[in-house]
Parts: C-alpha cells; sequence; structure tokens
C-alpha cells in the first residue's frame, strides 16, 4: 500500500516489528486486516534499525505539526541508556520527558511542533530487552514446548552454536517457531496463526497505550 506522511505515524525498527505488531493490533479489534488502512489509524513505518529510529526522531517530530507520532525501540541492555538517548532528542524538540521510563508508555507533548509524541520501549519499558522478550510474554505459561526449546537452545550454545548472548532470545523464539504445525512462520503471521497468545500484561499495556496514544477506540 502507499504509504503518506500527510497521516499520523509510528516509527519502529523492522519488518519483523511492524508486521509483529499489526497482528497484535488486529488481534486486539483494531481494523489492520484490511487494506488501505483507514485514515483514521497511523502508518506503522519500519525505518530499519533502533539507531535509524533514533536518529530521524528529531525530524519526524518537526514535520508532525498536527498529526501524531510514535516510536518503538527496543530497550535492549542497559535500558537506561536508551532512555536517556530518547530524552536527549525530545528534549531538543521541547517535549518534557521524565527521568524514568514508565511501565504504560510514553505520551508527550511539543507545545513548540503542536505534535503529540509516544515512546514505548521493548518489552515493557521496565526491562532490558527487544521485540523477542515481548514475543515471549506471549507464549503461553504452561508451553513445555517452549520451556523445552529454552533448554536446547542453551545446550546448543554449549556445543558451540555462534549466536551471541544477546541474541538468544531470539534463537528460542526461532527454536520453538520451528516446531509448530507450520514451522518457521514471520512473528506476524504466528501471531495471526494464534501460535501466541495476544492478552499478556505487556501486550495489553502496549495495546492501551496506542489507543490512547492515537485516539483509537
Amino acid at each position: 500500500m502507499a504509504e503518506s506522511m500527510e497521516r499520523s505515524g509510528l516509527h519502529v525498527e523492522g519488518s519483523n516489528d511492524r508486521h509483529a505488531i499489526v497482528h497484535l493490533l488486529v488481534r486486539h479489534g483494531i481494523d489492520y486486516d484490511t487494506t488501505p488502512w483507514a485514515p483514521s489509524l497511523p502508518e506503522i513505518r519500519p525505518i530499519g534499525s533502533c539507531e535509524q529510529v533514533l536518529a530521524g526522531m528529531e525530524t519526524a517530530v518537526m514535520t508532525s505539526t498536527g498529526r501524531v507520532i510514535g516510536f518503538v525501540l527496543d530497550a535492549d541492555s542497559p535500558l537506561a541508556d536508551r532512555w536517556n538517548a530518547v530524552r536527549d532528542r525530545l528534549y531538543r524538540v521541547g517535549i518534557a520527558v521524565p527521568n524514568l521510563p514508565q511501565p504504560r508508555g510514553f505520551i508527550g507533548e511539543s507545545p513548540r511542533y503542536k505534535a503529540r509524541v509516544g515512546v514505548w520501549l521493548m518489552p515493557d519499558n521496565q526491562h532490558d530487552g527487544k521485540l523477542e522478550s515481548f514475543l515471549q510474554t506471549l507464549v503461553d505459561a504452561n508451553d513445555a514446548l517452549f520451556r523445552y526449546a529454552v533448554k536446547t537452545t542453551r545446550r546448543a550454545k554449549r556445543l558451540g552454536a555462534p549466536f551471541s548472548d544477546s541474541s538468544r532470545g531470539k534463537a528460542e523464539i526461532h527454536t520453538w517457531l520451528a516446531w509448530q504445525k507450520e514451522p518457521g512462520l514471520p512473528y506476524g503471521s504466528a501471531i495471526r496463526a494464534r501460535y501466541f497468545t495476544h492478552d499478556s500484561p505487556a501486550a495489553t499495556a502496549f495495546v492501551a497505550w496506542f489507543r490512547q496514544l492515537f485516539s483509537v477506540v
């Protein structure tokens, strides 16, 4: 679908983030399952990387007059460093940001540019992590197969699997997805196929933040 900068937007890191968020929102009854998307819904725009989202944050706010702009980034490790990077950029465009991220996500205003701005740090604004950390909250707590995927991934690491420690959560999720009825689905498709749940506390809080930021009922 064609994208336009004339509508509100949610900037995310990559296409995996975009598809996962779209299908999670659909599971919560938000109408992203028809195209073109309703003009009242924001474009969800993959920017490329966390660094690119941060680099474009000030410009996105300055050019969003009269519209709403949101940003979803991995917290990674440590979360405090990521939040400080966000604070610095939003401070430059006149937005007051708390010293620490809040569990419900951040929503503020830029009086200078007449823009409402929101930020969500994956997984839950409170812990180090990334999209895969968020997705792990959507795995049923009683899923023995996922527990086995975690155990197997750790054993593979001890045997010399070359993935980095910071990518272990991604390896665990992909191992688990490889064992589903349709192996290896991308994140968004796996949410649509209901391999994941949709209503963990982190997911419910994220959807509430999205609805509030973009005034989606």
